[in-house]
C-alpha cells in the first residue's frame, strides 16, 4: 500500500520561494536525495497561502518500510541536518514528520491535471472513531459536491489521534462557496466538538511535483 509521508517545515525568515526553487540550493538537493530513494514514488510540494512560511512535502512510498530503510541509512542524519537548515529553530515544531495511508496526491491531481487549490487540514482528536465517520461524511459530500478529497489518520506509533485531510478547490471562491452548504454547516461544528488542539487549516500553493 502507497504511504504518503506529510512533513511540515516552519521556514526560517532567510528562505524564500526562489531559494526553494534554486536547482543547486539545499531543498532541490535535498528533494533530489529523498525522490533516489528505493521506494519513494512522487514527491508534490509547496507553500502555505496563508502562512509562506509553512512548507509542505508530500512523499509517496510504496510501503513505509521504504521510508524506514531510508531512515536507517548512515548518511540520514546529515540528510535531516542539512533540510533543517532552512527552518526556524525557534518555532514549537521545526518539523512535523507524519505518515498517512490516504489516496495518493499523484492519484488525485495528476500532473496532466489543473493544479488544485489544495485545503491541508489537520485535526488531533480524544475520537479516532468517531472523526474518522465525520470526515467520511464530509468527503461523501464534497463528492457530491464535484470536489476531490481524501483524509486519513496517522498510522505512525502513538500518533493514531492525528487526521488530515486534504481537497481540491478549483480556486478559493470555490471553497467559500462550499462553506454555505448544508453539509459544511453539519460538519464543521462536529470537528470542532472532536478536536483536542487548535484546528491546523491553510491552503497549500502546490509549486512542483517530481
Amino acid at each position: 500500500m502507497v504511504t504518503t509521508e506529510i512533513c511540515v517545515f516552519t521556514l526560517n525568515e532567510a528562505v524564500t520561494k526562489d531559494l526553494l526553487l534554486l536547482p543547486t540550493g539545499i531543498h532541490k538537493s535535498s528533494l533530489s536525495t529523498v525522490l533516489s530513494q528505493p521506494g519513494c514514488q512522487s514527491i508534490y510540494w509547496g507553500l502555505g497561502i496563508e502562512d509562506p512560511k509553512k512548507l509542505f512535502w508530500f512523499i509517496e512510498w510504496d510501503s513505509l518500510s521504504s521510508h524506514t530503510r531510508f531512515q536507517s541509512l548512515p548518511s540520514y542524519p546529515s540528510f535531516v541536518a542539512s533540510a533543517a537548515t532552512l527552518t526556524d529553530p525557534t518555532a514549537p515544531t521545526p518539523i512535523s514528520v507524519l505518515h498517512y495511508n490516504l489516496t495518493p496526491l499523484s492519484t488525485l491531481f495528476p500532473k496532466s491535471s489543473p493544479k488544485p487549490y489544495l485545503e491541508y487540514l489537520n485535526i488531533t482528536t480524544s475520537s479516532p472513531p468517531s472523526l474518522s465517520t465525520t470526515l467520511s461524511s464530509l468527503a461523501e459530500s464534497l463528492k457530491t459536491y464535484g470536489v476531490t478529497s481524501t483524509f486519513a489518520l496517522s498510522i505512525d506509533e502513538g500518533k493514531g489521534d492525528n487526521a488530515v485531510s486534504l481537497v481540491g478547490w478549483r480556486d478559493l471562491p470555490h471553497h467559500h462557496a462550499f462553506w454555505k452548504t448544508d453539509a459544511f454547516k453539519s460538519t464543521a461544528p462536529q470537528m470542532q466538538a472532536l478536536a483536542t488542539a487548535p484546528l491546523f487549516f491553510v491552503h497549500v500553493d502546490l509549486l512542483e511535483w517530481e
